[in-house]
C-alpha cells in the first residue's frame, strides 16, 4: 500500500504573532450561570462598536420618529419576534400619525398577522368616522372605541376562522378517526390556524391627530408607553401611561382570579394557568377555548408545540375560558403642543427593562421611566438639526444605555456573543417627538 504524505511546514514566528493578534480581543463568559460551559464574544473598539450596534439594531430615523429593534442572536428559530409600525395617514382633515409595537411570543405567525392587519383595520374605521363627522371636532371617545373594537375584532377573527373549520359541535360528534381525516383534508388551512392559535402577540398602539392635540394609547400586554415633558424650568418629567398586563401585576392577577373563582391554577407562578406571562394578548386562542380543543386538537395536530405531559397538565386547568383577555386599555391625553413644553412619546417592548437586570441596575417602575426620559431629554437638548446632518437616533441612545452604556466590554458582549440561543429578549424602541 502506498501512502500519500502531506508535509505541513511549521508556522513562522511572524505568522504566530499575526494569529495571536487576530484573537487578542476575544473573551469568554459563562453569563453568570456557573458551570463549565462558556461562550465567546469579541471586544470591539469605538467607533466600530457603535457602528455595529447601529447596524444590528436596524436603527432608523424618520422626520419625527426614531426606532430600533434588536435581537443579536442570529439563529433562525430565535429571530426577533418584535414587529413595529410607523405610518402617516392622510385622512379627512389632515395627516394622523400611527405608531405601534407588536411583541410576539412562541412564534412569528400571530405577530405577523397582527402587524399586517391591525393598522389597516384601524385606519379604515378612523377614515369612516372622520368622513361622517367632517363638520365637527373629533370625539375622543369614538376614536377610543375604534381602537378597542379593532383589536378585539382582529383577535375574534382567529377564533371565528377556527370555528368555521372545526366548530365545538363538530368536535363533540367526531371520533378520533374522523377528526384525523378532517384535519388532513383541511391541512393547509389548519397549519396556518393552529400556529396563530398557539402563538400570541401583545399590542401597543399610539395614535395622534392631525393637529397634534390628542394622543391615544391602546395597550394589550406588557409593552410600555412613556410620556416625557420638559417644563418651562427645563426639568424633564416622566409619566408611565399604561399598566403592565402580566402576572407580575397584582391587579391583573386579582382580575383573573375574580373571573375564575375557586380555580387554583388560573394563575400559577405569576403566569396564566402556569404557562403564559402576558395576561392580555391577541392570539393564544387555546387559552380562550374549552379544554377539549387543547386535548383533542392542538395536542395531536400541532407539531413541536408542547410536551404531552405539559399539554395534559394545562388542559385540565381550562375550566371556564377565556383566561387571556383581548380587551385593551385605552388612554387619551390632550397635548398642548402650542406651549413652550417639549414633549415626546416613547414606546418599548418588555425586553428593554429586562436588559437592566443584566447590567446589575435595580430600579422600581418610576425610577426606570425617569431614567429613560432623562436620557432622551439630555439627547434632545444637545441635538441640533442643521446643514442636512441627521442627528443622533434617540432610540439608539436608550438601547446603548440598557446594554451597558460606556462599558465597552459589556456592550461588546451583548452585541457579539456567539451562542445559538437568545441571551436577551427582543427589544424594540420608538421615540416620537411632538416638537
Amino acid at each position: 500500500m502506498v501512502y500519500d504524505i502531506v508535509a505541513i511546514p511549521a508556522a513562522t514566528s511572524s505568522e504566530n504573532l499575526q494569529a495571536l493578534e487576530e484573537v487578542k480581543d476575544f473573551c469568554t463568559t459563562d453569563l453568570g450561570r456557573g458551570g463549565h460551559e462558556r461562550w465567546t464574544y469579541h471586544i470591539l473598539p469605538e467607533p466600530m462598536l457603535s457602528a455595529e450596534l447601529e447596524s444590528r439594531s436596524n436603527a432608523c430615523s424618520r422626520r419625527y420618529v426614531d426606532s430600533v429593534t434588536f435581537q443579536p442572536c442570529a439563529a433562525y428559530a430565535t429571530l426577533n419576534q418584535d414587529r413595529y409600525s410607523i405610518e402617516d395617514w392622510d385622512l379627512p382633515g389632515g395627516t394622523w400619525t400611527f405608531t405601534a409595537i407588536f411583541d410576539g411570543h412562541c412564534g412569528h405567525d400571530t405577530v405577523n398577522y397582527v402587524h399586517k392587519r391591525l393598522p389597516l383595520m384601524i385606519r379604515m374605521s378612523l377614515q369612516a368616522l372622520l368622513q361622517s363627522t367632517s363638520n365637527s371636532p373629533v370625539n375622543p371617545e369614538l376614536v377610543s372605541k375604534i381602537l378597542v373594537n379593532s383589536i378585539r375584532h382582529l383577535d375574534d377573527s382567529i377564533r371565528s376562522d377556527l370555528f368555521s373549520l372545526l366548530s365545538p359541535e363538530q368536535l363533540d360528534n367526531m371520533s378520533e378517526a374522523q377528526l384525523n381525516q378532517h384535519i388532513l383534508h383541511y391541512y393547509p388551512e389548519w397549519s396556518d390556524l393552529s400556529a396563530k392559535c398557539t402563538q400570541g402577540s401583545t399590542v401597543l398602539v399610539a395614535l395622534t391627530d392631525s393637529q397634534k392635540k390628542n394622543l391615544w394609547v391602546a395597550n394589550l400586554g406588557d409593552s410600555q408607553a412613556v410620556l416625557g415633558k420638559r417644563g418651562p424650568c427645563g426639568k424633564w418629567f416622566a409619566t408611565a401611561i399604561n399598566s403592565m398586563h402580566n402576572g407580575n401585576n397584582v391587579t391583573e392577577r386579582r382580575r383573573i382570579m375574580r373571573e375564575h373563582p375557586g380555580e387554583q391554577y388560573c394563575v400559577s407562578d405569576n403566569r396564566v394557568i402556569g404557562y403564559l406571562a402576558p395576561t392580555r394578548a391577541v392570539g393564544d386562542t387555546w387559552l380562550k377555548l374549552p379544554g377539549m380543543y387543547t386535548r383533542r386538537v392542538f395536542a395531536r395536530h400541532t407539531p413541536d408545540w408542547l410536551s404531552p405531559t405539559l399539554i395534559q397538565q394545562y388542559a385540565k386547568r381550562l375550566i371556564t375560558p377565556p383566561y387571556v383577555s383581548n380587551i385593551p386599555e385605552i388612554h387619551h391625553h390632550s397635548l398642548n403642543t402650542n406651549s413652550r413644553e417639549e414633549i415626546f412619546l416613547m414606546l418599548c417592548s418588555d425586553g428593554l427593562p429586562d436588559l437592566y437586570d443584566g447590567i446589575d441596575i435595580h430600579l422600581d417602575d418610576q425610577q426606570m421611566v425617569d431614567r429613560w426620559v432623562q436620557i432622551v431629554g439630555r439627547s434632545l437638548s444637545s441635538r441640533v438639526e442643521k446643514d442636512g446632518v441627521v442627528p443622533a437616533n434617540l432610540a439608539l441612545r436608550l438601547l446603548r444605555d440598557a446594554i451597558g452604556g460606556d462599558n465597552v466590554e459589556l456592550v461588546s458582549r451583548n452585541v457579539t456573543l456567539e451562542m445559538e440561543d437568545k441571551w436577551m429578549d427582543d427589544v424594540t424602541i420608538l421615540i416620537q417627538r411632538f416638537q
